[in-house]
């Protein structure tokens, strides 16, 4: 059987096409730039959801090529500004594995897994009864060879390697993918996945070692990691996000025995606001800040996009969709993520975000 092809269309084509569908073009030469700027896939294809659905030929609501252009370039400015909180996360989630990896297990390797001396890759560290043990290894091991192939001459690591100088976990880590990373973590015995857990969800110096971890708390992180690590690789790549691309989502008990009270309500969680949602992507990023600065700087980013999205859309498009419905996060996101940052922060956060109760510089 054999397979339907699209056609090429010209610029002037493309435009006629879009005409077809009931998208406004007034300026062909405006449009033409940018077409050939944003590419009509990204324009048209990737705002179907906005005006109608997938499954309507025709735009509902009459949308100009303007609002298309807004609603791309917004989403493409918001979400490399999330993608930003998912790197401080990544960044958060490896120190804290490879400090625990280097303090327990030393920081030297070899290329036999089944070698125990000074070896932290050596399979006797890590739980015999997880299938995925002895590939994730293996997978780690490859790692570190190809880091010494000439292709990486311009790597860190690479001079480490080559210098007959062993990698320790604390530089290796940068160089292992988030993916790759978490499966290292599920490798992990159990009390070794429990102490970066703790430090993930309550912070380095907030945790207490000797409490209890709850099956709540476990479910809650693991598809917390999860769902951010399928946000970066798709933000990564340049694509627009998706709720329906995320194959995870936040189990419901979990995360309402996470989130303080407030943040979000048993009803805009039945209606899908925190499950898999950019929203619970945000909550996700917040709730694993435990250093003041970083929180406070992405929230004053993410609040900056935010209102350059609002002057854009005033300036540009004003009969086009709000920036929320544009972005597709709810409207109270600021309001809530910030309320996240005062329960963890207390005053600090409050007189950041309220600029009435900073103290008078002396």
């Amino acid at each position: 059987m054999l397979k339907k092809h699209k056609t090429f269309r010209s610029y002037q084509e493309q435009i006629l096409f879009m005409r077809e569908r009931g998208i406004e073009v007034p300026d062909e030469q405006a449009a033409i730039e940018s077409l050939s700027t944003f590419s009509y896939y990204s324009l048209v294809n990737l705002n179907k959801h906005l005006y109608g659905g997938l499954d309507l030929r025709h735009f509902a609501g009459d949308p100009s090529i303007v609002d298309l252009q807004l609603a791309h370039m917004l989403n493409m400015n918001f979400y490399q500004t999330v993608l930003k909180g998912i790197l401080y996360v990544e960044a958060s989630f490896k120190t804290k594995l490879a400090y625990l990896i280097s303090r327990k297990f030393g920081s030297a390797s070899r290329d036999d897994i089944d070698n125990a001396r000074d070896n932290y890759l050596f399979r006797g560290y890590y739980d015999p009864r997880n299938k995925q043990t002895t590939g994730t290894l293996r997978s780690l091991r490859n790692k570190l060879k190809l880091l010494r192939a000439p292709s990486n001459i311009h790597s860190y690591s690479h001079h480490f390697l080559t210098g007959n100088r062993q990698l320790p976990p604390w530089i290796f880590i940068h160089d292992v993918e988030f993916g790759l990373a978490i499966q290292w973590f599920n490798i992990l015995r159990k009390h070794d996945q429990e102490e970066v857990l703790k430090k993930m969800l309550w912070g380095e110096t907030g945790y207490d070692d000797k409490a209890p971890l709850t099956e709540d708390d476990e479910q809650f992180f693991d598809a917390a990691l999860d769902i951010l690590r399928q946000y970066r690789n798709i933000i990564a790549h340049g694509e627009r996000v998706f709720e329906s691309e995320i194959t995870n989502a936040l189990p419901e008990l979990s995360l309402f025995s996470i989130l303080p009270e407030s943040v979000l309500s048993q009803e805009e969680y039945d209606q899908g606001i925190g499950r898999n949602d950019p929203f619970a992507c945000l909550l996700a990023i917040v709730l694993f800040t435990h250093e003041p600065i970083l929180m406070l700087s992405f929230l004053t980013e993410l609040q900056s996009q935010l209102d350059f999205a609002q002057l854009m859309k005033e300036t540009m498009a004003p009969g086009s969709l709000d920036i929320h419905t544009l972005l597709g996060i709810p409207p109270f996101t600021m309001e809530r993520l910030i309320a996240i940052s005062h329960h963890r922060f207390g005053e600090l956060s409050r007189a950041f975000f309220n600029p009435t109760r900073r103290p008078e510089p002396s």
